[in-house]
Parts: structure tokens; sequence; C-alpha cells
């Protein structure tokens, strides 16, 4: 069963792959040396222009409350870090950006479907904490009406950005890049450490939190790599993101949410809970991320053996 495994681990991180070919069709293929720092510089760039150009302009025409200002950051700000990858892209690289792994034959079909997973692979996971008895849900000081409706429905599309954005930037570009020219394991282990590291100095960090975002890149690449493409990708980590936070009322990789359907609250050893982090900082998550990147693994290789025969 191993061996078997390790085959479908070897196949799925093959250099073949449709998914590296794809950044192949450009005039040339960003060198290591310039691909580490630029997805630092492409990230924080969109943020610079938007926080520090467009921001102060809104602002003075447009009341910004605690709502909107949330919607903004997570919709304008990520939406220039995609425009950013789509100019870097574009210009230097010379390909298109469907290349990224945006395919469209079966699109709508794959976001749905990661949305669907990431979401109940989070449900799994407050449902053990709840097993174990580490979960209550407390009263909403307000009812939950149209208006808080209205407010987790604008909130899911800015996750739909901002999902995306960082499944662009970290693996549809700066894994993709590396794997195709390089290794694809070196794109995989880089490309992940980085997307750790870059939430390493948000609110209640911890060792554990920053192997389960690791954890977290590498189920996103098995599951482009399966995919060849990054649609369900983007929808797992927008259901992911959005139903922590906008459904259960939990922090996200310790962002404490406005609005959500649900307050949950989580007590007990923070191993268990995950502290200020939230559950992405629980071993629980860890358990349930390396299970899904087990599924793919056995999903690929049924899938060569039903190929083979």
């Amino acid at each position: 069963m191993m061996k078997k495994l390790y085959k479908a681990l070897k196949e799925l991180f093959s250099k073949q792959n449709d998914f590296f070919q794809l950044a192949k069709k450009g005039k040339r293929i960003t060198h290591i040396a310039l691909a580490i720092p630029m997805l630092v510089v492409l990230f924080f760039a969109g943020f610079i222009v938007s926080g520090l150009i467009f921001y102060p302009i809104i602002s003075k025409f447009f009341e910004v409350n605690e709502v909107w200002f949330s919607f903004y950051s997570l919709f304008v700000s990520f939406g220039f870090v995609i425009i950013f990858v789509w100019i870097w892209v574009r210009f230097f690289e010379e390909r298109s950006f469907i290349t990224l792994g945006f395919n469209l034959n079966g699109a709508l079909k794959k976001y749905l479907k990661g949305f669907f997973v990431g979401a109940l692979m989070l449900i799994i996971v407050i449902g053990l904490m709840s097993i174990i008895g580490n979960v209550e849900i407390l009263d909403n000081s307000e009812p939950f009406g149209i208006n808080g409706l209205g407010i987790i429905s604008l909130l899911l599309l800015g996750y739909m950005v901002q999902g995306a954005a960082e499944e662009i930037i970290a693996r549809g570009w700066q894994f993709q890049v590396i794997g195709a020219r390089y290794k694809p394991w070196l794109g995989a282990v880089i490309s992940s450490v980085i997307f750790a590291l870059l939430h390493g100095f948000n609110s209640g960090i911890n060792l554990l939190a920053l192997i389960n975002l690791a954890l977290f890149a590498f189920l996103l690449i098995f599951m482009i790599l399966h995919d060849k493409s990054i649609w369900s990708a983007c929808g797992w980590h927008t259901a992911w993101n959005w139903t922590m936070e906008n459904v259960f009322g939990l922090k996200v990789s310790g962002t404490e949410g406005i609005v959500s359907v649900f307050k949950f609250k989580t007590e007990g050893p923070t191993i268990i809970t995950g502290g200020d982090f939230g559950p992405e900082a629980s071993i629980l998550t860890s358990i349930v991320l390396i299970g899904g990147m087990i599924y793919i693994l056995v999903v690929s290789k049924n899938k060569s053996k039903t190929n083979e025969t």
C-alpha cells in the first residue's frame, strides 16, 4: 500500500504534470532568484497601492465603517495583488494569465467542489473539537437577520478575491514557475514555507500554527496537481476562511471577524483549540489536513490504476 501511495505521489509531482507545462507557454520562466523575493514584492505592492494611494482617496468621499474596511481589505487590497501578478506574468514572462491554472474546462464545477470540501474539512475539525468537549455556541448579542446576511454575503465576495489572490501568487505562480524550471518538490517546499512565514506576524502565531499553514499549502498543492488547475484550491481557500469567520465566528489566522451566523467559543488546551490564532493552530487541523492529502493520493492511485487498465 505504501509503495503504491509513494508511486502516486511521484506521479503527482512529476515535472511532466500539465500544470507545469502551462508555465512553458511564455517566453521565459522566472528564475528562482527572482521568484522568491518577487512573491513578497508583488504581495506587498498590492497592499501599498491599495492602502497608501486608493484608500485615502476613497475615504474622502465615502464613510468607511468596520464592515466596508474589512471588505476593502479583502476585495481591493488582494485584488491589486492579483493585478500585479498579472502584470508580471503578462509582460515579463509573456504568457496568458490563464496559464496560472485557470483552465476554463469544468471551472465552475471544480471551484464549487473545492468550496464544498473546504467547508466540510473545517466542519470536521470543529466536530472533533466538539466531541472532545472544547466547543460551545454562545448567544449572539444581536439577532442575525437580513442585515447580517447581507454583510456575510459581501464578505464572501471579499474572501473569494482574497482566497484566489493567495492561490494565484503562492501556488498558481511561484510554485508553478519553480516547479517547472527546477523541481516540483523544491517549488512546493519554498512556496509553502514562504506562505507560512507571511502569516508569521499574525496574532497568536506559534510553531504548530506555522506547521499547519505549511500543511495547508501542501494540501492545496496536492489538489492543484491532481486537478491540473487552481480552481478547486481557490474554492477551498475561500470556503475555509469564510466559513471559519462568518459562519462559526472563529478567528482566522489570529484575526477576529465582524459578524457571523453562529458564535462559537473554544476552550481547553491550545494544542486542541488553537488558542488566539484560531483552529488553524490546532493539532486536529493537522490531522484533517494530512488526511486530505492522503485521500488525494489514494484517489490519484486509483485513477492511475484505472487508466492502466
